[in-house]
């Protein structure tokens, strides 16, 4: 014969039996979601950092005729090689160093075939912090202005370009990520160069990087 006590103890052990499952239940959901959300958050935030350049990726952020200003927009050469084989970058001005840890270079040669020259050279490297350790210079607002392009910046002038006493120049070394750009521009003494010229083609160069290293088509143009 079951008594009412009993009756009430079975009745209470069944109910803390279903808390339990029901505890154990929530507990496993709740570690699902904890486990898989950091996984998704992690994932996100890794395709926004950004990735080394291949060849093909540096090559497409070098700038095109559409995308330098109409003066000097005659194409000379625009093309990457990778670094196997040292003589491309070291002929195309880069010092033993850079080439000897420098994945690819690149080079995007502008003229006006009359009184202007451009030059943009780029060299990249594995990651960001080769690239910095190599960078050497900073430049001094006086020279690049208050924030300027680029996570590292130095602006130097050009003496006697290729040899023509008649002809003078600026050039910007600036780094955006793990890959270094050396831009070169010369003209013939008298020429009119509109003022920021340069720094609107180096602002232009580091978002073609910034949108290649973000894994988007290059599409930055210079004002």
């Amino acid at each position: 014969m079951i008594t009412a006590g009993q009756t009430r103890a079975r009745a209470t052990a069944t109910l803390a039996a279903v808390a339990v499952a029901v505890a154990l239940s929530t507990g496993c959901d709740s570690e699902r979601e904890s486990t898989g959300s950091p996984a998704a958050d992690s994932g996100k935030a890794d395709t926004a950092q950004p990735v080394p350049l291949s060849q093909d990726a540096l090559k497409a952020a070098l700038p095109n005729p559409f995308n330098v200003p109409v003066d000097v927009s005659e194409e000379r050469g625009r093309k990457t090689w990778d670094t196997t084989d040292p003589i491309s970058c070291q002929s195309e001005e880069w010092p033993d160093e850079f080439c000897a840890r420098a994945d690819f270079v690149g080079l995007a040669a502008f003229t006006n075939l009359e009184d202007q020259e451009l030059a943009i050279r780029l060299i990249s490297f594995p990651d960001a912090k080769t690239a910095a350790a190599l960078f050497d210079g900073k430049g001094t607002t006086d020279e690049v202005g208050e924030n300027p392009p680029g996570d590292q910046i130095d602006k130097f002038d050009i003496e006697n370009p290729n040899g023509a006493p008649d002809w003078t120049g600026h050039g910007i070394n600036v780094r955006q990520g793990a890959v270094i750009g050396k831009i070169q521009y010369t003209w013939k003494q008298g020429t009119y160069i509109p003022s920021g010229r340069l720094m609107s083609i180096t602002t232009m160069v580091v978002k073609r990087l910034q949108q290649a290293q973000r894994g988007e088509t290059p599409t930055a143009s210079a004002q």
